[in-house]
């Protein structure tokens, strides 16, 4: 894994996953506008909210098989039957928690006449849930092939954009709105098809196996969803304790340090399955990839949060306007959290997950999101958006203290000291 051409790969890898995460950002700002227009605002509304609804029913189907999985994969390339093995026992898990995200939906859809009358728009946005299911990306970043589902991914996104300014010409056409934005990965998905064929054998698991895969998978479960609500109560807990006005300056300055934050992405997209494939051969083989990915990360986490603190202002009166003023303060104060995410990433999934560690690294979140409420609580209600800000910082501080305590007590030595490596093993 330390040769020439593993590292072409990788750096290949890297630069398929920066173009695909720039058309990402680049294909809602040629198809939201029609959107808009063509649906009003009232429409459009309830769309982004069928959404957002349905958005967690992805994350519940995703599950955690996009490290447990890729990881498995990674080991497993080289083994047919293994391969297969994992591949069929991943999708069945997958099938069957869709399968009982479709029944929770059907039962509050008829349970609720409000979710009733929108019922054929929730059964279009489903769509993305199936794709979560059936897309395979895990397979693909396990063997390191990064073009092959990008590729696929992309153009099925690129062929949203014809498809919405030609099918989308009125409120009439929301539903067929949300069944064209959710197809993306039901078109990519199809467009694979033959590929996996070719590469994973047939195999048949057994309910053991798929019971086994979901137990696999869910100390990684609990971890995102103990980050998910972390983030996601700093908005509600503002909301009860400060003005509307508070709120969205924080909403705004967030959604900028999370796009900072995210040109980081297909560094550690590509570096995870590299450092697991280089586990399967030995573990001083992930340890060296890891030290050089902690180098990297720390260098560049650390420019892109200075940079944030020093052009805070500028950017957000250019990004945001002059409205939106006080959210330059408050990117100020969240500015380190791109280095401390980057970070955790580095010794969260491309440590503890590559060495199979999930549950401690689930349990340093978890601690640390919970404990991080009642902070965030306190600080929110007396400091108003500063305070949330800091509670984040602080959480997100707590989160990297636990790795780095968890990493020293099995001796890892990613931290360029000595100690034998197998305590991990």
């Amino acid at each position: 894994m330390t040769g020439i051409p593993s590292k072409f790969r990788l750096s290949g890898n890297i630069a398929v996953l920066t173009l695909l995460q720039m058309l990402m950002y680049a294909t809602p700002l040629i198809t939201v506008p029609h959107l808009v227009r063509a649906l009003g605002a009232g429409p459009y509304g309830v769309l982004t909210f069928t959404q957002a609804v349905v958005l967690h029913l992805d994350f519940l189907t995703d599950y955690g098989f996009n490290l447990s999985s890729t990881r498995a994969v990674a080991i497993a390339k080289s083994n047919n039957i293994e391969l297969g093995r994992v591949f069929w026992t991943t999708i069945a898990a997958k099938l069957c928690i869709m399968a009982a995200c479709a029944i929770a939906l059907a039962v509050a859809i008829f349970c609720s006449p409000k979710l009733f009358e929108a019922r054929w728009l929730y059964a279009g946005c489903f769509i993305s849930v199936i794709g979560t299911a059936v897309f395979p990306v895990w397979l693909f970043r396990g063997l390191e092939q990064f073009a092959i589902f990008a590729g696929a991914f992309g153009s099925a996104r690129l062929l949203t954009i014809p498809l919405i300014y030609t099918l989308v010409k009125g409120p009439r056409d929301l539903v067929t709105a949300a069944m064209i934005q959710a197809s993306v990965e039901v078109v990519a998905a199809a467009l694979v098809i033959p590929l996996v064929k070719r590469v994973v054998p047939w195999y048949r698991p057994s309910i053991c196996e798929v019971s086994s895969r979901l137990r696999e998978g869910w100390p990684l479960f609990i971890a995102g969803v103990a980050l998910f609500l972390s983030t996601s109560s700093t908005t509600l807990l503002l909301g009860l304790t400060t003005s509307t006005a508070v709120v969205a300056y924080y909403a705004a300055a967030d959604k900028l340090i999370r796009a900072c934050s995210a040109m980081l992405t297909p560094l550690s997209g590509a570096l995870f399955p590299f450092i697991a494939a280089a586990r399967g051969e030995s573990s001083e083989s992930a340890v060296q990839v890891i030290r050089g990915s902690l180098a990297l990360t720390t260098s560049l986490g650390l420019m892109s949060s200075i940079a944030t603190f020093v052009l805070a202002r500028p950017v957000a009166n250019l990004v945001l306007g002059p409205a939106f003023a006080p959210s330059g303060e408050l990117l100020r104060w969240l500015s380190p959290l791109p280095a401390l995410w980057a970070l955790a990433d580095v010794l969260g999934t491309q440590t503890l997950v590559v060495f199979q560690m999930d549950s401690v690294m689930s349990r340093s979140i978890m601690i640390s999101a919970f404990c991080g409420l009642p902070l965030m609580l306190v600080l929110s209600k007396y400091l108003g958006a500063p305070g949330a800000a800091i509670a984040n910082t602080v959480v997100a501080g707590m989160m990297l203290t636990g790795m780095t305590a968890a990493i020293q007590s099995r001796g890892l030595p990613i931290f360029f000291w000595k100690p034998s490596v197998a305590n991990a093993e």
